[in-house]
């Protein structure tokens, strides 16, 4: 069933302020319908596209503050047009986001909507998780999404190296993922991760999706990331 714009506010009543960020979410589905022609980011219909992207989005945000409140540093790997980053960029302008994505026009792209929806607190990074996890962002965000990018034990390896000791990862998960977290034994250990909670999202939302919540216990071992390439090839 569509879910109109106008019903988002009160699904997330703990979010202030929907006059302010409602029109911009409006105007950000806008900006990536009009680039649709040049850089292709999602395959949800648009008329799925207020539950499957923004709500969804908001959902992960609303799981995620309830374990870790107050601002944050938040990290998105292969943020597509930003879902969810960029739209926890525009509710939550108290909290920096680093949005990762290493399609080059995919990341063109999301410097435009910033420019364009007048956002100060996103940065944009053209590169590949890995490549991020072994530069500056490594081991010092609090919170890294990342959404559809990958199975869980590769994508632990582009994720875990960005979060500080203490901090989280959160994953939209569907229906595999019990078998997904069995297979990710090593790559949670290895990461230096434990897993904290699967949370399902509201029906009204998802009757599908979870979040599933790890906990970074402590700094990344030296060898990891791994080059580019090589957790898609051979996970941990």
């Amino acid at each position: 069933m569509n879910l109109p714009w106008t019903e988002l506010p009160a699904l997330f009543p703990e979010l202030s302020a929907g006059p302010r960020w409602l029109p911009l979410l409006e105007r950000h589905a806008r900006l990536i319908g009009e680039a649709a022609g040049r850089v292709r980011v999602t395959a949800v219909a648009p008329e799925d596209a207020v539950r499957r992207q923004y709500a969804e989005s908001l959902e992960l945000l609303r799981i995620v503050a309830e374990i870790a409140p107050g601002p944050l540093l938040i990290g998105d790997v292969g943020s597509g047009g930003g879902f969810p980053g960029l739209v926890i960029a525009i509710v939550r302008p108290d909290t920096q986001i680093h949005l990762i994505e290493p399609l080059k026009k995919r990341a063109a792209l999301l410097s435009e909507l910033v420019d364009a929806l007048g956002l100060s607190n996103v940065t944009v990074h053209a590169v590949r998780g890995e490549e991020a996890g072994r530069g500056a962002l490594r081991d010092s965000l609090g919170v890294v999404t990342a959404r559809a990018v990958a199975e869980l034990r590769e994508l632990l390896e582009y994720t875990a190296p960005l979060v500080a000791p203490g901090g989280r990862l959160a994953f939209p998960k569907g229906s595999s993922f019990e078998v997904e977290l069995a297979a990710a034994a090593d790559s949670v250990a290895a990461l230096s991760c434990e897993f904290e909670a699967v949370t399902p999202m509201r029906p009204e939302i998802s009757a599908t999706l979870s979040v599933a919540i790890f906990r970074k216990v402590s700094p990344t071992a030296a060898r990891y990331p791994r080059r580019p390439g090589v957790p898609a090839r051979l996970p941990i």
